[in-house]
């Protein structure tokens, strides 16, 4: 059985804490067992700017400390200390701005964008990417015109690229992970739609990496468990931001 990961949930990883993004080793050591298309990759590498830059905005809205001032508060020792923090806190501010700034510009130093490199790369050397053709991209516009699902935007056609690529090479059962709507609300049709072109069985849909792996024989340790659980407490409470509408398809 291999995996299907949608690509959002490469993209939650920017969501994530030093210990969650050890399910990207996880990744890359059982590689085989993952669905990997040239359509991920260019989704991952087009929308992780927006991210990046979704993050930063969002940090320095909420990061932002006012000034603040009074005649009297000015005579108070206690004013001055609070004032010299407040320098302090604007230093270390700008040097984190700064540094998401530097993961934008150089994704060698976005630890996020390193860990999906090294899932892509141990792929690559193992010719386990499924490429996009032209005979898939007439497929996924004649899917677009009946109106079959998975469907992207009005614009795009990446998730009919992607579901194409995957009812052509793979040729067992795969179970999905996701957290949007894109495979959620269409399960049904696209379990007789994976039946019908390879024989084989769409076995779930689930949130989370860790419980995937689990379904192919692939057991995480109780840490990983749990970060990835906190990571998708967190997403749920999350904004508008995170939803499918924002993967920049072509």
């Amino acid at each position: 059985m291999k995996i299907l990961i949608d690509t959002n949930i490469y993209l939650d990883f920017y969501r994530s804490n030093n210990e969650t993004l050890k399910l990207f080793k996880e990744l890359v050591n059982h590689f085989d067992k993952i669905i990997l298309t040239d359509q991920i990759i260019f989704e991952f590498e087009r929308s992780r700017e927006g991210v990046i830059k979704k993050v930063r905005q969002n940090f320095e809205a909420e990061s932002r400390i006012e000034n603040f001032s009074s005649s009297y508060l000015q005579d108070l020792s206690e004013f001055k200390d609070l004032i010299e923090l407040q320098k302090q806190y604007k230093v270390k501010r700008t040097t984190l701005i700064n540094k998401l700034n530097e993961n934008l510009e150089d994704p060698s130093k976005d630890p996020v964008a390193s860990f999906f490199k090294e899932f892509v790369d141990e792929s690559l050397k193992n010719d386990k990417i499924y490429r996009t053709t032209e005979d898939i991209i007439q497929k996924a516009n004649n899917r677009k015109l009946i109106g079959n699902p998975p469907t992207s935007d009005k614009y795009s056609i990446g998730d009919e690229i992607n579901w194409e690529l995957v009812i052509a090479n793979v040729k067992e059962d795969i179970i999905i992970v996701g957290r949007d709507n894109t495979y959620n609300d269409n399960l049904s049709f696209l379990k007789k739609d994976f039946h019908k072109n390879t024989g084989h069985l769409i076995k779930g849909l689930t949130d989370s990496i860790t419980k995937a792996l689990g379904s192919v024989g692939v057991e995480t340790n109780q840490e990983l468990k749990d970060a990835e659980e906190k990571l998708i407490g967190e997403i749920k409470s999350y904004n508008e931001y995170w939803k499918r509408t924002e993967i920049e398809d072509d």
